[in-house]
């Protein structure tokens, strides 16, 4: 009977440990969740929200941001393009015919990106401050529940 007692102890001593690192767990994903969508603005997310209404949410306008930032940077560079070349904009907007061979079709595009790279790069830039968000500050949600 000692031995079984001294058993149940145990499992209750660990089951107890188990309990308290996953509520640790929990509330630093909640802390986390909170943090980025404060950093990011998320609008629609009320303090008393669960992890999951939060992570959804914060997901759900991520991604519709990110949309957001795609067509913009597409629209801004098709823009700047045709401001210094006559382009053919309804012939560009309906993509880019890539060779059938699948190996052809891998050297091209490298060929593409490889070309692309310098230019890209500085014209990314010129939008950096429109799509990214700022950096949250050190502090940011790290005493909340």
């Amino acid at each position: 009977m000692e031995k079984e007692a001294s058993q149940v102890a145990e499992a209750s001593v660990t089951a107890q440990a188990v309990l308290e690192a996953d509520i640790w767990g929990h509330n630093t994903l909640q802390s986390a969740a909170r943090t980025a969508c404060e950093a990011l603005e998320v609008r629609g997310v009320k303090s008393g929200r669960s992890l999951r209404s939060r992570l959804t949410t914060l997901s759900s306008q991520v991604r519709e941001r990110l949309r957001g930032a795609l067509h913009m940077g597409v629209k801004r560079a098709l823009a700047i393009v045709s401001l210094h070349y006559t382009v053919n904009l309804e012939a560009v907007s309906d993509g880019y015919i890539l060779p059938d061979d699948d190996e052809e079709a891998k050297k091209e595009v490298m060929k593409l990106e490889e070309a692309a790279e310098a230019p890209g790069t500085a014209l990314a830039s010129l939008f950096e401050e429109d799509v990214v968000p700022p950096t949250p500050s050190a502090d940011a949600g790290d005493s909340k529940s």
